[in-house]
């Protein structure tokens, strides 16, 4: 038998590559403040230990949850955060962050005062009961949700009440009907605030909010000029059974919490602009938007234009109409908490499971290979159950971000002599590695391989390890490979 001749094959390797920008370019957030637990300023000393003697002020009772940042003023930034009154013991809701420290760290003034806050079942429904989250708009006004509720137990109607962050006086209180509530079950935790008329040019007044209720899954849309709000429900707002169960840092706890999470895209300029997103291709004026949103106990993003939100008529008569208006836009790695979009439509949202914070750009497919991991830290972002972002007095968008340590309140192992509570905060330009879009990149990669083989059976082998050693090569350079 005649032997076989060697053949010498020389072959284009064409490979698909994606390089996560983030991974290799982001940079961990930068520490803001912390705690251990939450202290506040007590008008006197006195007043302190009264409250630690009656139980009104129970530390490891104090759960930080939300913060914004004020920068009206050109001569100081004002940084507030929420405690949430899930238990007896938290003497104050909403505060404003001192610079004086206390033994677990910076004191918390309330804001706007103690009076309105400081003993709610007496109060004859005039103050501030429990607020999960707060939000300054681009007015200088803070829009605080007040849930009415002191854990399970109603106080109060829920309400909006508006604070003019240049006087620090409440300038507007929206109660919400009882009619529009499921009971006591009813909790309100979150909100977006639509300014369609914004300053300079604009006087504030078109104002619309979103308000989520995570118990009785439902959202409430409010007119501020009209001085109404309305009910609405769909499926897409409800738990997932199969996403109840969180573990963070080896620990986990159930909690099967409906929506919670809420961002708007970015104002289109003029009308009837064709835009691009999963929700589809549409014609839109440029006052409607879309507005994302998931259950906390899900891995589905959702998406609703905010038009149809808008149609009170619609909703009166049948809170559960338009189905088909709310959809499903694709599913993440894990379950999040908060998210917030910033003016180039990149959506930032906590990763539960993965104690990382992850962007995604709305103009491509919502799905994990979109997805990039700008910031990930085991210890300092667990559970970020507060996300912002925030233009400051310069004009630069700001990407904030408040962790509780949630689980650690969920399985009763709070440890106040460990760091628990934290805000960090970075620009997003440079959590972006300075560029727009946090759009995962793509490219080709073509190698030159030359090889020799015996048959096409010994050729496709060696084929195949040239191939692996070229992938192997090129992930030892810091590319990700898709499959």
């Amino acid at each position: 038998m005649a032997a076989r001749s060697l053949l010498a094959l020389q072959l284009l390797l064409v490979l698909q590559l994606h390089l996560a920008w983030g991974q290799y370019f982001g940079q961990q957030l930068k520490g803001v403040l912390q705690w251990k637990a939450a202290d506040f300023a007590f008008p006197t000393p006195q007043e302190r230990q009264e409250a630690l003697a009656s139980g009104r002020y129970v530390p490891e009772n104090c759960i930080p949850l939300d913060m914004d940042v004020d920068y009206s003023n050109p001569a100081r930034s004002r940084l507030f955060v929420t405690i949430p009154r899930f238990v007896e013991g938290i003497p104050y809701t909403l505060g404003r962050v001192s610079r004086v420290q206390g033994p677990s760290g910076p004191l918390i003034e309330p804001f706007p005062n103690a009076a309105i806050q400081a003993r709610p079942e007496t109060n004859n429904c005039q103050g501030i009961v429990s607020v999960f989250r707060i939000k300054i708009d681009e007015c200088n006004r803070m829009w605080v949700l007040d849930t009415g509720k002191i854990g399970e137990k109603r106080i109060c109607l829920p309400q909006l009440v508006v604070i003019d962050m240049k006087t620090d006086k409440i300038i507007h209180r929206y109660q919400i009907p009882a009619d529009q509530l499921v009971c006591e079950l009813s909790l309100l935790v979150n909100l977006l605030v639509d300014v369609q008329d914004p300053s300079p040019l604009g006087s504030c007044k078109n104002t619309k909010v979103y308000m989520a209720d995570v118990t009785a899954p439902a959202m409430i849309v409010y007119d501020m000029p009209r001085g109404k709000s309305w009910r609405i429900t769909n499926k897409q707002m409800h738990p997932n059974p199969d996403h109840g169960t969180f573990t963070i840092s080896n620990e986990s706890f159930d909690l099967m919490d409906g929506m919670v999470a809420m961002a708007l895209s970015p104002r289109i300029p003029t009308d009837n602009v064709v835009f691009q997103s999963n929700y589809g291709t549409n014609w839109r004026p440029s006052n409607d938007r879309l507005l994302y949103f998931h259950a906390l106990a899900s891995v589905t993003e959702n998406a609703v234009r905010t038009s149809v939100l808008h149609n009170d008529t619609i909703w009166e008569e049948d809170v559960e109409a338009m189905p088909r208006a709310f959809r499903p836009i694709g599913v993440r790695p894990s379950q999040a908490v908060a998210e917030a979009m910033d003016s180039n439509g990149n959506l930032f949202f906590g990763l539960v499971g993965q104690n990382a914070i992850a962007c995604w750009d709305s103009t491509t497919p919502y799905n994990p290979a979109n997805m990039r991991i700008v910031s990930q830290n085991s210890e300092t972002l667990q559970f970020p159950s507060g996300v912002k972002i925030i233009r400051n007095r310069k004009g630069a968008e700001e990407l904030w971000v408040l962790t509780c340590r949630f689980q650690k309140v969920m399985t009763g192992s709070l440890n106040t002599n460990e760091t628990n509570f934290r805000i960090q905060a970075i620009q997003i330009p440079e959590i972006l590695g300075y560029k727009s879009s946090c759009r995962i990149f793509s490219a080709t990669v073509v190698l030159y391989r030359t090889f020799t083989f015996n048959n096409c059976e010994e050729a496709a082998k060696e084929l195949m390890e040239q191939i692996k050693e070229a992938k192997a090569d090129l992930r030892s350079k810091g590319l990700v490979l898709s499959d």
